[in-house]
């Protein structure tokens, strides 16, 4: 068991690594290929040719290597913290693997988000699913089903009403769907009590880091600014959960 996990954490910093490397470049193709495909059909010109990355994915996946940098190294160290904590509050068992996973899945998207202000669905919706596949099994039970229902509605749905609401007042977005999704996926796996908590750091999070832009890097980006939420949110998960065992 003790080699699997070693197995297991080697592999996930590699992949974290490399999921932060690729996922822009994917999101990048494939709105560049929708572009140009609608273009096409425009003027009737000869229709793009679809880019390795969206044409064999798990490919292109494997086939490159991050390249040695600090940044990598910081994202395979996070990975790693990641996994030291969830080993000192679960041991070595079924849940080491499952949340150490969920874990490195969170930091992903986190590092995507802020780059490219968008969380994919490839991440959060199997992230959700899978929050409620577990608990059919003792083994991997973390809230019951019953509650992995509840909390992935009630990630996604109060704030999807207001999204819309937001939009209907004031005409542009509030609020991405990607940031719902991320919601319902840890309202899944940790439950709907958690939530409210969670909302509220990464809220303080956000205040917080834009009043810092503001005031000691003179930032002059204007408050409607799109910014990525998904760090704060992924940030104040951690450290609800941090303070939660």
């Amino acid at each position: 068991m003790q080699i699997a996990a070693l197995v297991w954490v080697l592999v996930g910093c590699w992949c974290v690594s490399r999921a932060i490397h690729w996922l822009p470049t994917r999101l990048a193709d494939e709105e560049n290929f929708v572009i140009a495909e609608t273009l096409s059909l425009q003027s009737c010109e000869k229709k793009p040719v679809l880019p390795h990355v969206l044409q064999a994915p798990l490919l292109s996946f494997f086939s490159g290597v991050p390249k040695c940098s600090f940044k990598s190294f910081g994202y395979a160290g996070a990975a790693t913290l990641v996994a030291l904590w969830v080993y000192s509050h679960l041991g070595l068992s079924w849940d080491f693997f499952l949340w150490t996973a969920f874990g490195w899945c969170l930091l992903v998207l986190a590092a995507v988000d802020f780059q490219t202000k968008l969380l994919p669905d490839i991440l959060t919706l199997p992230l959700m699913w899978l929050g409620m596949v577990i608990q059919l099994w003792p083994e991997t039970r973390t809230v019951g089903l019953e509650l992995a229902v509840i909390g992935a509605v009630a990630g996604y749905l109060p704030l999807w009403f207001f999204a819309h609401l937001y939009k209907l007042i004031r005409g542009r977005d509030g609020l991405g769907m990607g940031d719902l999704k991320l919601l319902a996926a840890m309202g899944a796996w940790s439950g709907p009590f958690i939530l409210p908590h969670v909302l509220l750091l990464a809220a303080l999070l956000a205040i917080a880091l834009f009043v810092f832009e503001r005031v000691l890097r003179r930032s002059t980006a204007g408050i409607h600014e799109e910014r990525p939420f998904g760090p704060a949110i992924v940030a104040a998960y951690f450290i609800v959960m941090l303070f939660a065992f």
